[in-house]
């Protein structure tokens, strides 16, 4: 396959031309804007620059989407090609760092959209629109970087297996391509094309879901999975649903050992619920399901957890290893939104504010406005999973949005996310039990509202905070050392 291009340790100085027939990079920060001046229209990558359009009709915004992908509505400028865009260099050290957002306070929202964040003990890694990159967890600085083998990326496994992951990557209108990644060494390791719904309509593009077992990569699109190895791209097996059968793939999770797929086949047996080995294809248990709510997913895959909205009130269903139920119960109305859009997206896969560990599953309430203050605040809700009864209703310390890190044996691990001006984000732990919240550290009040779309990692005091989008956020990737 050859040697792939890395980045530089570090980025190019202002002015200098980059290696991958970049434009010079934009002025340090602390000139022009606070995190550095935009380019001039003649500094402008060659690289197409997308923008989300929304349509707003009041004070409601219409989200635009086609099939079972994703629609973005953009305008183009400039020319397909180029390489990624260099964030800069966190720099730090050891204690705090942090990396500056392209286009932080505008309405450009996809431009450093990202589609996974990854975690392992040398670096934090951004799979991000236009490639991937990796900093030095100790000093901030870049480690390396992948630009986008085409056009853009539009798609990337929640986590790593074994240290790798899979991206996807297409052009503008074509989401056909799947690439490797060694997270160690910093390589895409293979590149094959798959599968593809391209867009009927201008300026748009479907996106497969991409997900994660042990060792393989999962994608799902148009009523089809396809299952590959992650270490050298080997399809290992291929399902569609029948639509002569009248059947549609309804929702997909993937689990270390388990695909767990909902199938709606009208006229043959109506819903029903199927494990996959995700190696070999096979199906290793399957249940009948009652009839489900056109709001319907599927939350986990182990344990299996469906959920469907109707009348604003939620019920979840728990299943058992042998596909059996084990419970159902119901809630209130409940956070579910994905974290990771910025418009209506179907074939990315979803992140939202809910966790699971054990027999816990610990939902979030949206958020509602606290009086006299400019911020929102929610509620941690926790539920036992094998009776259905709520446990406990959290706040956490202060009256802000939580956003989970982790649960484990203890409880619940979440960031208190602040904001940038009287509250200061902090680190809590939520009682599995009771859900007392006890602070464990309190985050630089700068950081404030960084986490409230984000994936945040924790490890031994260290908190990472990678969020998905530019909405409300000024970082692309923040480090702070709670022990320091």
């Amino acid at each position: 396959m050859g040697n792939q291009p890395t980045y530089p340790p570090n980025p190019p100085s202002p002015g200098a031309p980059s290696p991958y027939g970049q434009p010079p990079q934009p002025p340090a920060p602390g000139s022009g804007t606070p995190y550095g001046s935009a380019p001039t229209p003649t500094q402008q990558s060659p690289r197409p620059k997308w923008k989300t359009a929304l349509l707003a009709t009041g004070a409601a915004v219409v989200l635009l989407s086609v099939s079972t992908g994703t629609a973005w509505f953009v305008a183009t400028t400039g020319t397909p090609g180029g390489g990624i865009t260099a964030f800069g260099d966190g720099g730090g050290d050891g204690a705090e760092w942090d990396v500056p957002l392209p286009n932080a306070g505008s309405w450009d929202f996809t431009t450093a959209l990202a589609f996974g964040s990854w975690l392992t003990d040398k670096v934090v890694i951004r799979a991000q629109k236009d490639g991937v990159l990796a900093y030095d967890l100790t000093s901030g600085k870049r480690s390396w970087g992948i630009p986008s083998p085409g056009a853009q990326l539009c798609g990337a496994t929640p986590d790593l297996s074994g240290g790798k992951a899979a991206i996807a990557y297409g052009s503008s209108n074509s989401c056909d391509h799947l690439a490797g990644i060694d997270a160690t060494t910093g390589k895409l390791t293979w590149k094959i094309k798959i599968p593809a719904e391209k867009s009927n309509l201008a300026n748009s593009i479907n996106v497969p879901r991409i997900m994660s077992a042990e060792g393989v990569a999962v994608t799902e699109l148009d009523d089809a999975v396809v299952a590959y190895r992650l270490s050298d791209g080997h399809k290992l097996w291929s399902a569609a649903a029948s639509a002569d059968d009248g059947c549609h793939i309804k929702d997909i999770n993937t689990a270390a050992t388990r695909v767990a797929v909902i199938l709606d086949c009208t006229f043959r047996g109506g819903t029903r619920l199927q494990y996959i080995d995700p190696k070999t294809g096979k199906i290793t248990k399957q249940a009948t399901l009652g009839q489900l709510s056109l709001m319907t997913s599927l939350l986990s895959a182990s344990p299996a957890i469906i959920r469907s909205e109707s009348g604003g009130q939620n019920n979840f269903t728990v299943y058992s290893d042998a596909a059996t139920k084990v419970t159902e119960f119901k809630t209130p109305e409940v956070d579910m939104l994905a974290m990771n859009t910025v418009a209506m997206v179907n074939g990315l896969f979803e992140q939202r504010r809910y966790t699971i560990h054990g027999d816990r599953l610990y939902l979030a309430t949206f958020p509602e406005n606290v009086p006299q203050s400019m911020r929102s605040r929610n509620k941690a809700l926790a539920y036992d999973l094998k009776t259905g009864k709520q446990l406990w209703e959290s706040s956490g310390t202060h009256d802000t949005i939580l956003t989970y890190v982790r649960a484990d044996d203890q409880g619940l691990l979440a960031v208190e996310t602040g904001d940038r001006r009287d509250l200061a984000p902090r680190l809590i732990r939520l009682d599995a039990a009771t859900g007392k919240a006890t602070e464990l550290a309190t985050l630089p009040q700068k950081y404030g509202t960084e986490a409230e779309k984000a994936r945040v990692f924790e490890r031994n005091g260290v908190v990472i905070t990678v969020p998905w989008t530019s909405v409300a956020t000024r970082y692309a990737v923040t480090y702070v050392n709670t022990k320091s």
